[in-house]
């Protein structure tokens, strides 16, 4: 096994060497969004599940290109509909270009990650179960966004309601980056379930701290602004035990109109007082340490587990 910083680097190197089509205007947003060497923690995990089951990593190679473009794709639509102006640090597409240049490049963006996948060098049988893997994590991310945008219609929207979204739309991602990795390793069904348990747990993880990290966390190492869920009125792991717990006071700072710094300060008032903050801790290390079990029943050797588990770790710490 190698280094999670070993994998992030043979990603890096392979999305350097990507080469589109000679359409400028389409493909432009496309160079910009996977520009920079980040920790591409997704297609790290495609790799490393495949290195794990003895696979050959550069020929995983090009599924884990797949994941990351999938991954980015994602990340342009979504700015588009939360309205944010910044991605790690930078204009986000649609504010650098245009709304309709996102979604097009965006659309760009899903083609070639498909196309990753169908020219990777794999007999037909494993690429097309990488593809219905694909399709299966794209359609299950589409649920949980669309679920997203319909709790932003609603106020009575459950803690329960809350959790099965964000399987959906962060874990899913994650566990279809194993199960591709998994593919390429010719894995059990007893394998592939439990890298699939272990990416939706840790996605849950993932997803609360990013909740928690919106009010508490450090704007110069999120790359952006902080506040953002309470401005923009989303259903998070914090607003909905806060509204659970003490409605009438979230009502009165609604309906007191409150814009800015003044509702950011408002709110986590109301959950500093509700001690939401740590009880949100606690819940991010029981998913991770249902993420930890999971991976334990893969049957891997003790190197390979232990990577995963400290994977899991280091991604939950990432921004502490």
């Amino acid at each position: 096994m190698k280094t999670i910083k070993e994998y992030s680097q043979i990603v890096n190197n392979a999305i350097a060497a990507l080469e589109y089509e000679a359409t400028p205007s389409l493909y432009d947003p496309v160079r910009y969004t996977m520009e920079g060497e980040g920790k591409r923690l997704r297609p790290v995990l495609t790799l490393a599940v495949a290195d794990a089951l003895q696979a050959d990593v550069e020929k995983a190679l090009r599924p884990a290109l797949g994941v990351e473009l999938y991954h980015n794709f994602t990340l342009l639509h979504d700015d588009i509909m939360d309205n944010s102006p910044t991605r790690r640090g930078r204009q986000a597409v649609w504010k650098k270009w245009s709304p309709a240049q996102a979604i097009l490049s965006g659309d760009a963006m899903f083609s070639v990650a498909m196309d990753c996948i169908i020219r990777s060098c794999y007999p037909d049988v494993q690429r097309l179960a990488m593809i219905e893997c694909f399709n299966t994590t794209a359609l299950a991310v589409d649920r949980g966004q669309q679920f997203d945008m319909d709790f932003e219609r609603r106020s009575d929207v459950t803690l329960e309601e809350y959790i099965d979204m964000i399987s959906l739309k962060t874990g899913a991602l994650l566990a279809g980056a194993c199960c591709i990795g998994a593919v390429c390793g010719n894995a059990s069904e007893e394998t592939r379930k439990a890298f699939n348990d272990f990416g939706i747990s840790l996605g849950i993880a993932f997803q609360i701290q990013d909740d928690i990290l919106d009010v508490y966390g450090d704007e110069a190492s999120l790359g952006k602004p902080i506040g953002g869920d309470i401005l923009n009125d989303k259903h998070t792991w914090l607003h909905i035990c806060a509204v659970e717990r003490a409605g009438a006071d979230m009502e009165s700072i609604y309906a007191g109109n409150l814009a800015g710094a003044e509702k950011i300060d408002a709110v986590r008032a109301v959950y500093d007082r509700l001690s939401l903050r740590e009880e949100g801790e606690r819940e991010v290390e029981r998913y991770l340490q249902l993420a930890v079990e999971a991976v334990e029943k893969a049957g891997l050797p003790a190197e390979a587990c232990r990577f995963f588990v400290d994977f899991a770790h280091s991604l939950i710490g990432r921004k502490k």
